[in-house]
């Protein structure tokens, strides 16, 4: 059996280009990289035969588990985002293009909450935590929790709709010059 410092040695190079490749980003590489060598290290190894296929397999599983994580945060993002505005009538080609530029936008008002805001809501949409879990991570009671993801929906909201750059009023009028 290989030893966890020669086993580090031997193949961090080689799943570290692995995670780079399919992450594109050179630290979530870094972080995936490092909790695959860390379940290795905790695993029982003895009754493996490839021990790189092995560490591929393990790091192939967290890129995957993290990007799936990624998008399914972005949707409920999304979803809980459009599902707080009001409901519209069928929407012209250009209204649903400016609808799809603020899908776009929705990362930029997300970096205006306040870090305590944002932070509650990165776990609960971006890292796919229950509200439970969340409440864990952050240390705080459920009801705070539960509270900083609803202020931040209404603050998204807020800044969406005070925005110039949004699909609203002045932008509709420029458009209907078509």
């Amino acid at each position: 059996m290989v030893d966890d410092n020669t086993l580090f040695i031997t193949y961090k190079e080689d799943v570290f280009r692995y995670c780079l490749h399919m992450l594109r980003n050179r630290t979530d590489a870094e972080d995936i990289c490092q909790e695959v060598f860390v379940k290795a290290m905790l695993a029982d190894r003895d009754k493996v035969e490839h021990i790189k296929a092995w560490l591929m397999r393990i790091a192939a599983n967290e890129c995957h588990s993290l990007m799936r994580r990624r998008t399914n945060g972005s949707l409920k993002e999304k979803k809980a985002f459009t599902t707080s505005m009001p409901l519209r009538t069928p929407q012209s080609v250009e209204k649903e293009y400016e609808s799809a530029e603020t899908a776009d936008e929705f990362g930029r008002l997300l970096s205006k909450l306040k870090p305590k805001v944002r932070e509650a809501m990165l776990l609960y949409y971006m890292a796919d935590l229950s509200t439970p879990e969340t409440a864990e991570a952050l240390g705080l009671p459920l009801g705070t929790v539960k509270s900083r993801i609803n202020r931040g929906l209404k603050m998204l909201k807020k800044l969406y709709e005070k925005n110039p750059e949004s699909p609203g009023e002045g932008r509709e009028r420029y458009v209907s010059n078509y």
